[in-house]
């Protein structure tokens, strides 16, 4: 006899899942316990929404789906905004969670609500599972739905009489489906290849779709064949290695101003992409998107050719589509324009001045970043910031909040990535504003011996709202914090902490490295620096004059 929480775990088991990210609850204790027993690490957080950010963040860093397991009722609710993080910006996860047994359903059980409605918006699939011998069949679906297509989150609500019921075996259940890769019409593809063939200014922009479809090898194939500049969407950071010659970010604003013929390719146009509109895109320019989602594609602008399919199969007919080019006039000048931008960037970079300006900050970090590490970024001016100064590390390699812009993720999705990859440098850095939305996952990752370099910028401000505010109102409201002594406050939850305070000794307090638990440096930064974000968000910075990584 099995019960139905040994089924799930063996289910997870069978698909691969190596680790669950959860806070303990009566619903699903028997599942905690059967995955204990089948081999499933258990990484315990101290709030569901760090479970959820560390199942969307072990996706990133690894390719595989990130599992959470919560209780029900306020279990699942702390859970929203970290699923709906994971739902923009398309990773796969799946949430499992408990809920009160069925017959007491509609009778005002124990942490009883309408979990159904509250994810069904912001998942690929919501399901209840009543019977415990399809228990198996739902997790490996689940599994596979959120990995298919577009990635996205999956819920799955587990009854607590369901979990805990007992059958007969044994019982079997298909094993999770190879993930299709389609490729797109070849008349399309042909429409696709003259139109790039025949730009004077080709442009490819790279978003997470060619990330989660591994395609970063086809990615630089085709760019290379075309001769053709290339910039990525902050999800898709590390796909192109950073030094490569094609590869224009600090260009980006030009590109898009100048360029007669656009790929896009696994990339929506939403806000991050300025919806694909002018100003800053040339209203001439003739555009091709591919996405593995129909309804992405011509969603917000009109687009000249869509190509339906997987991002990197779609990248592999293309290369083969394309003749070789060369554009060595239009490649130099947005080399140009890329190093004058940097060079805008290195007076601050390199400023004596106290309190430490973010960019110093992020300048001595990027100078100690290892070249396979992951790097987790978390807030508002610091994020902004960090965008410029840091470079990539590799696929997955960064880990922001991506479109839907949450704040509060960065210790639990560095955690996530020291847990799938313990040999490699993990790396949060937050603003002091972020940090106290996730500081108490400090305590999770000294409890499991990780060892993370935690950055806080501490300015004693919610910094961007601060700089948004004087421009449009002459004064600021409900922004300021006070500088506090985090260092000591992550040595009282099981970590070391070291606080910097002038610029000459950020080298030698980022180079300690974390030993047996996290290493928490807290660094007093300015307050009036102004992050390209803040002051672009009400339009006072024109795009010519901005810089934009």
């Amino acid at each position: 006899m099995k019960h139905g929480g040994e089924l799930v775990a063996e289910a997870l088991a069978a698909a691969g899942v190596r680790t669950l990210f959860t806070l303990v609850g009566g619903h699903t204790t028997p599942i905690v316990d059967a995955c204990a027993a089948a081999g499933v690490r258990l990484v315990d957080v101290r709030h569901e929404e760090a479970a959820a950010h560390m199942a969307h963040a072990w996706a990133r860093a690894t390719g595989e789906p990130g599992v959470a397991l919560v209780t029900a009722g306020p279990g699942v609710t702390n859970t929203l905004t970290g699923i709906a993080n994971a739902w923009y910006g398309g990773a796969p996860v799946l949430l499992l969670a408990g809920a009160a047994p069925v017959p007491q359903f509609d009778r005002g059980a124990l942490h009883e609500i309408d979990q159904l409605s509250l994810l069904r918006p912001i998942t690929k699939w919501a399901a209840r599972v009543h019977d415990v011998r399809r228990l198996p069949e739902y997790v490996t679906r689940g599994l596979a739905t959120a990995a298919a297509g577009r990635p996205g989150p999956v819920f799955l609500e587990l009854p607590s009489d369901v979990v805990r019921e007992e059958v007969e075996g044994p019982l079997g259940w298909p094993a999770p489906p190879a993930r299709l890769r389609s490729l797109a019409d070849p008349g399309a593809v042909a429409a696709a290849a003259a139109l790039l063939d025949g730009a004077q200014r080709p442009l490819v922009v790279a978003g997470s779709g060619v990330f989660w479809s591994r395609g970063w090898d086809e990615l630089l194939a085709l760019v290379e064949r075309l001769d053709a500049p290339v910039v990525t969407s902050h999800a898709a950071r590390g796909v192109v290695p950073w030094s490569h010659r094609c590869h224009v970010p600090a260009a980006r604003s030009r590109a898009f101003r100048e360029a007669d013929v656009v790929l896009v390719v696994g990339s929506r146009f939403n806000f991050m992409l300025s919806y694909g509109a002018p100003p800053r895109w040339n209203p001439a320019a003739q555009v091709i998107q591919v996405d593995v989602d129909h309804a992405a594609i011509g969603a917000n602008r009109k687009v000249d050719v869509g190509l339906l399919g997987d991002a990197g199969a779609v990248l592999g007919q293309l290369r083969e589509a394309v003749a070789a080019g060369s554009r060595p006039a239009w490649l130099a000048g947005l080399h140009e324009a890329d190093a004058a931008n940097r060079r805008r960037l290195q007076a601050e970079a390199g400023s004596d001045a106290t309190p430490i300006h973010p960019l110093r900050l992020c300048a001595e970090l990027a100078a100690v970043l290892e070249p396979d590490a992951y790097v987790t970024a978390d807030g508002g001016d610091i994020l902004s910031f960090a965008r410029q100064a840091l470079p990539s590390t590799g696929p997955g390699g960064w880990l922001d909040a991506g479109p839907f812009g949450c704040l509060g993720h960065g210790i639990a999705s560095a955690a996530a990535a020291k847990l799938a990859f313990p040999e490699r440098q993990c790396v949060a850095l937050l603003g002091d504003g972020a940090f106290g939305l996730g500081a108490m996952e400090l305590d999770t990752a000294a409890r499991h011996g990780l060892e993370l370099l935690v950055v806080v910028s501490c300015n004693g401000a919610w910094a961007i709202e601060t700089t948004s505010q004087l421009m449009e109102f002459g004064r600021d409201f409900a922004t300021r914090l006070e500088r506090r002594p985090y260092h000591e406050l992550a040595r009282a939850l099981g970590c070391d902490g070291i606080e910097v305070e002038r610029p000459e000794e950020l080298a030698e307090a980022l180079r300690t490295k974390p030993h047996g638990r996290p290493l928490l440096v807290n660094v007093q930064t300015d307050p009036g620096a102004r992050s390209p974000d803040a002051v672009r968000g009400l339009g006072r910075v024109p795009r010519d004059q901005a810089v934009e990584f």
